[in-house]
């Protein structure tokens, strides 16, 4: 079986899936494929933490920024698969002095939500906390489910004409001169080897993107 496509992706963990969405909602023609089903790797053995970026806003300020954006997108698009479980960071009378006030700012400068509770509410809230707390902030942290989220992902992107192929592993690569140029498949369950051809191939992997590679 030949067929040509305008973007093949490799793997449907979220990254796939998402990629996969993103680019049938533009118009593209994809074909999605994972040598075994959808959220099967890194994506199904995540812990679904939908981080506030608070633990990133002093020293990575990029992806603090990414995951305070990412927090209200998923919560406004996903909602029903989101528990808005939040969370809180405290400092220890063994924390330098200077750095409560580094974390707020920074968290202020990067969007990521912070709302500073008295001590008593925060243990209130969790009674096994440290007895040596100087400060607490209350973050928006939540808990996806990775499963549901990925697999909303790809029935989007198949209502939008994408076309998926789960347990069906990429053996190869089809090559003209130095350019790739498509994907030979072993479809598992039919045990048949298939090629389908793409302008772009996309490798999203994760962990095995460097066997793919």
């Amino acid at each position: 079986m030949q067929k040509k496509y305008d973007v093949i992706v490799i793997g449907a963990g979220i990254t796939g899936a998402g990629i996969a969405r993103d680019l049938s909602m533009r118009g593209a023609t994809v074909l999605l494929v994972d040598r075994s089903d959808i959220a099967t790797g890194a994506t199904g053995r995540s812990h679904g933490l939908l981080h506030s970026g608070a633990r990133y806003a002093v020293k990575d300020p990029e992806s603090a920024r990414e995951c305070a954006q990412e927090n209200l997108i998923l919560k406004r698009i996903a909602s029903h698969i989101i528990e808005d479980t939040g969370g809180f960071f405290v400092s220890t009378l063994e924390d330098p002095n200077d750095y409560v006030d580094k974390f707020v700012k920074s968290c202020k400068n990067t969007g990521v939500y912070i709302e500073e509770n008295t001590l008593e509410e925060i243990r209130k809230a969790e009674p096994n906390l440290s007895r040596s707390l100087k400060a607490g902030f209350y973050v928006n942290d939540g808990s996806v489910d990775p499963f549901k989220l990925t697999l909303l992902n790809v029935l989007d992107a198949i209502d939008m004409g994408a076309t998926v192929k789960t347990y069906n592993e990429v053996i190869g690569f089809l090559m003209q001169e130095e350019s790739v140029i498509g994907v030979k498949v072993h479809d598992i369950l039919n045990n048949m080897i298939n090629e389908y051809y793409a302008d772009i191939i996309v490798n999203a992997t994760g962990a095995w993107a460097g066997k793919i590679g």
